[in-house]
């Protein structure tokens, strides 16, 4: 399991500091569909939260840092958004809701960024550029109020949030896209944080796979970073929509695959109840 996680804390990684995610939207169908192939077991979806959520915070600091330095971080807009994402994420990650409502919730989220995600932004129609952090204003009432939503959510599945966050920044907060980028990893750490202190008081993070997740994430995100400098806006979420799209595909189809064997069960019990054998059974009951 250990290498599993490695591996694919790699990918994640690398993601991450490349277009500005947490890297839950690769980690999570990656964490569901890889190990029980390689015969590492099987994570259940409390157990990825937790381990998602630690990879999240050491890949979004390695990578908002890295995007800091090279001037493609906002300020403003961080605290704007991180500060009530990270509440939020606090309440999120501490509760304990159903597997199956984990993943609904995650469902929703990759869909409305798919969404969001679709034709060209404002800043692709117009001469692509790489932005400057201070040649926006953006509306920082709408920036809290998107950051708390945008942390409950994330912090229920176990995810940065990076995701969504992006697509809002570019659609409704008209964020250059590079800016939002590195401005992404930031406010992800602050939810990150929070989120990571829920996950541990309600005893949700398996430690022993916390160090291999953490040797891979933190390399592979300064990487990314790096390479995101290089890439024109346009290629960046063209990149982002691709992950998102294969992220929905797989969700969806985790979730009718998960409906359809739920449906076979309760017909199976329905069956049983209704053989001869368990009708006699109720006729010996006093009573009945």
């Amino acid at each position: 399991m250990a290498l599993a996680l490695f591996l694919i804390s790699l990918v994640g990684g690398l993601f991450s500091g490349l277009l500005g995610i947490g890297g839950a939207v690769v980690l999570i169908p990656l964490m569901r569909a890889v190990p029980p192939p390689l015969g590492a077991g099987e994570l259940t979806m409390g157990e990825i939260a937790g381990i998602t959520m630690i990879q999240v915070l050491a890949a979004s600091i390695t990578g908002w840092l890295t995007h800091r330095r090279g001037g493609r971080a906002h300020t403003p807009t961080i605290l704007a958004m991180g500060i009530p994402l990270a509440c939020a994420a606090f309440a999120g990650a501490y509760w304990r809701p159903p597997e199956i409502h984990r993943h609904i919730v995650f469902g929703i989220l990759v869909t409305l960024a798919l969404g969001m995600l679709f034709g060209k932004s404002r800043e692709e129609r117009a001469d692509p550029r790489d932005g400057d952090s201070a040649d926006f204003a953006p509306n920082i009432p709408l920036a809290i109020l998107l950051g708390g939503l945008v942390g409950l959510s994330s912090g229920i599945v176990g995810a940065g949030g990076g995701f969504i966050l992006i697509p809002l920044m570019i659609r409704v907060l008209k964020v250059p896209i590079k800016i939002a980028v590195g401005s992404s990893l930031g406010i992800i750490f602050l939810g990150a944080l929070m989120g990571v202190a829920g996950k541990i008081a309600s005893t949700q993070v398996e430690w022993k796979y916390v160090l291999p997740v953490l040797l891979a994430s933190v390399p592979a995100s300064i990487v990314g970073a790096k390479l995101s400098a290089k890439v024109k806006p346009t290629y960046i979420r063209r990149a982002l929509f691709t992950m998102v799209l294969l992220a929905f595909a797989h969700t969806w189809w985790d979730l009718l695959q998960h409906s359809s064997d739920t449906a076979d069960a309760a017909g199976k019990q329905t069956k049983k109840i209704n053989t001869p054998a368990a009708t006699e059974e109720m006729e010996r009951v006093p009573g009945k």
